[in-house]
């Protein structure tokens, strides 16, 4: 007594389906691949703080500073009688809780000023706000990293390296703004500056005095 035994249709038998599963898992890999040519170059992210403050710091730092900056004088009478209004017509800000930093101008002569600053008297400033000059070291203020508008935490790795960028921003304005500059020689000198501010008090209390983080300044101006 013969037995017949029953083949399976080609399409339904199991070696059938990994062979479709394969190809199409090759072919779903050569669209995802990305081929760069000669002329092309491929987008890389700097590694550290320090590296981007040194690819960054004049291309897009100090030429998004200089493009959005505001007179100083005009800024303080818009903060001081409307701050939200202001701000986001002319700030930006880490996050919604965080202070705004704003580009500015200014044109004054160089006095006296407080600690870490050089004082500028300045035409047409309110009498009751006072504005400076960092000078070297320019410390932990972040004014210089947001108020370009163009450094986000989403750049870098993590929290630490976005705090990082701004110190070395900070290092990168002093090392080339005083390079041959003396703070000390400057008193009495009319001056014009272009920088950064960080619209927030020492004390907590309202905002009566802001130091510029200078990217620029020119003497006898």
């Amino acid at each position: 007594m013969s037995s017949l035994t029953a083949t399976k249709p080609w399409w339904q038998r199991r070696q059938t389906y990994v062979l479709i599963g394969a190809v199409i898992l090759v072919v779903l890999m050569i669209l995802d691949t990305k081929v760069i040519g000669p002329d092309d170059e491929e987008e890389v992210a700097p590694d550290t703080a320090e590296e981007y403050a040194d690819e960054a710091y004049e291309s897009i730092v100090v030429a998004g500073v200089k493009e959005r900056a505001i007179p100083i004088a005009e800024l303080v009478d818009q903060m001081l009688d409307d701050p939200e209004a202001a701000g986001e017509e002319h700030g930006h800000r880490e996050d919604d809780d965080k202070p705004y930093s704003f580009a500015v101008s200014a044109q004054g002569t160089v006095e006296e000023g407080g600690f870490g600053e050089v004082g500028l008297d300045i035409d047409g400033l309110d009498s009751d706000f006072s504005v400076g000059i960092a000078v070297p070291p320019l410390g932990s203020t972040t004014a210089l990293r947001d108020a370009s508008g163009e450094v986000s935490f989403g750049d870098f790795v993590n929290q630490t390296e976005y705090q990082n960028v701004a110190l070395e921003l900070n290092n990168k304005a002093a090392e080339d703004v005083f390079a041959d500059l003396d703070p000390d020689d400057l008193e009495g000198e009319d001056v014009t500056v272009i920088g950064a501010v960080k619209w927030t008090s020492d004390t907590g209390g309202e905002v009566d005095a802001v130091a510029i983080t200078p990217v620029e300044i020119e003497v006898g101006s």
